[in-house]
């Protein structure tokens, strides 16, 4: 069995390690769907840029079609929901089987799903399958359209490092990018309350995006440089390094204005998995993963108070800051492994490809 895997670009972002890994482990190809196609638009365009469009796809149809035939692709996996909608008429022409893997702001942004319902709702008829990240993007597909019986909960899986034993250290760690649903700046105002009952603790920031300089704006203006660092985008690697030497974790996601939400974030579930104590808002896929005061603490979106108390209590009882800990890694353990998400995820695309043989050989 072939795979191919559609991505909205030529390879996976730096933060997108789950597709990197899907990759790996399927020994897939990979193509960027908008080398052959344009996104879709509804917009009102002139006759002559219609006809151009039109032109770019029969073409893209013809070299998607030599592609697929080349490398003898049997199915294909749409990373994201935009990329699965713009991939349908290829994959129907050829009469391939599609699945598409939503990730958070594909299934929520209100632009994304007012400009894409109309294609969506054409792609769910054909899929033959939805990958979905939380059981709140479950809900939220089905009320759009998607059929029930072709989605399935997977949600991403980390590896786990044996040797790493729970750290119950008084620094704080935040990954994530910097943007509106991570809400960054709402986790350096909750950690300034913290400062003033623990001035010694620290909070470390990895990470980018365009509301950098914004957080680093309110740490300037709050003179808190000292306290909050900013280390910027980071390797896999040193963001597990950092993982080992920090006890807390923290994430104070949101759903943003514009209806943008996470999936279930891939940094929460690593910081599981080296043992940490995490404090999150009930947010998403975290809801999930997280289990109030068994294996973390949840909060309410905005409720700062809430955030600075519950660091001010794990800094101040370092024993429960460990159970948390060990809790959470027993949680990836059983649950959220690399090795389980792959797995499932295998398990579908086997059962496709299966099921279109067998249509093929009753044809």
């Amino acid at each position: 069995m072939k795979l191919l895997i559609l991505l909205n670009k030529n390879k996976p972002a730096v933060s997108e390690t789950f597709i990197q890994i899907q990759i790996q482990y399927f020994n897939a190809t990979s193509q960027n769907i908008y080398k052959y196609t344009t996104p879709y638009s509804e917009a009102k365009i002139s006759l002559f840029t219609r006809i151009f469009f039109l032109i770019k796809k029969t073409i893209g149809a013809i070299k998607f079609f030599h592609y697929v035939k080349k490398n003898k692709i049997d199915v294909v996996l749409a990373q994201y929901g935009m990329v699965g909608a713009d991939a349908v008429f290829f994959c129907k022409l050829l009469k391939l089987p599609l699945i598409v893997h939503f990730h958070g702001h594909d299934a929520h942004r209100k632009n994304i799903i007012e400009k894409y319902q109309p294609v969506y709702e054409k792609m769910f008829k054909y899929v033959s399958s939805i990958i979905v990240v939380s059981t709140k993007m479950q809900q939220k597909l089905l009320e759009m359209g998607a059929p029930k019986d072709k989605i399935f909960l997977n949600v991403y899986g980390v590896d786990l490092d044996e040797n790493q034993q729970p750290n119950n250290g008084k620094n704080c760690l935040a990954v994530g990018r910097f943007v509106d649903k991570k809400a960054p700046y709402l986790s350096i105002l909750a950690f300034e309350k913290v400062l003033k009952v623990h001035p010694n603790a620290t909070l470390t920031f990895v990470g980018t995006g365009y509301l950098f300089e914004t957080c680093k704006r309110i740490i300037v203006a709050k003179k808190l440089e000292n306290s909050i660092l900013l280390l910027g985008e980071q390797s896999n690697q040193q963001v597990k390094n950092l993982m080992k030497e920090h006890g807390i974790f923290i994430q104070h996601s949101v759903e943003a204005f514009d209806g943008d939400s996470e999936g279930t974030p891939v940094s929460l579930l690593e910081a599981c998995s080296f043992g940490m104590a995490v404090i999150v808002t009930r947010h998403a896929g975290m809801e999930d993963v997280i289990k109030n005061n068994v294996n973390g603490l949840l909060i309410e979106e905005g409720d700062l108070d809430s955030m600075a108390e519950n660091i001010i209590q794990l800094l101040e009882d370092p024993i429960r800051c460990n159970r948390l800990g060990y809790q959470a890694k027993e949680t990836i353990r059983n649950n959220y492994t690399t090795e389980k998400s792959l797995q499932t995820l295998q398990s579908v695309v086997e059962s496709i490809f299966k099921k279109d043989n067998q249509k093929k050989q009753h044809c």
